[in-house]
């Protein structure tokens, strides 16, 4: 009798779960597309090394010292999502003193596409505050794009 009861318990419980059908590869890349894009800042990032050098406008001569403009900024945006692209990414540069004190904070938008699986290089001509030390660069912000 039990034996009678346990066969039908399991077939009952197995055509509960028949019902369940499995999804699409085109469902599959739909919710993927919406996971990434709901989380940008999961999958758009600053490569590592970005650099910071003087800009320098004129050379040393004979008779004159090298003159400079600022600094010029270096560096990759890349976006590590699968199916989402994303646009207009907002990166944060943070100035620092030799006791780690922020000294100032700016942003810049760069208005590109950031296609899936790909890293883009750029280049910011920025006036840091004197006497800086370090700096550190980060993603604020990007738009995911249909």
């Amino acid at each position: 009798m039990k034996a009678f009861i346990f066969i039908g318990l399991v077939m009952i419980l197995s055509s509960c779960g028949s019902n369940v059908r499995q999804k699409s590869p085109e469902e599959l890349r739909m919710e993927l597309k919406i996971l990434e894009q709901s989380s940008p800042l999961d999958y758009v990032k600053i490569a590592e090394g970005a650099s910071m050098n003087p800009n320098q406008t004129r050379e040393a001569g004979l008779f004159r010292d090298a003159e400079y403009d600022g600094y010029i900024l270096n560096g990759a945006i890349n976006n590590t999502a699968t199916i989402a692209k994303f646009k207009d990414v907002t990166i944060t540069i943070e100035f620092f003193s030799t006791t780690e004190t922020l000294m100032e904070q700016k942003e810049h938008v760069f208005y590109e596409y950031y296609e899936p699986n790909s890293s883009k290089t750029f280049s910011l001509k920025i006036d840091p505050p004197a006497d800086f030390d370090k700096f550190s660069i980060s993603i604020k912000s990007a738009t995911a794009t249909e």
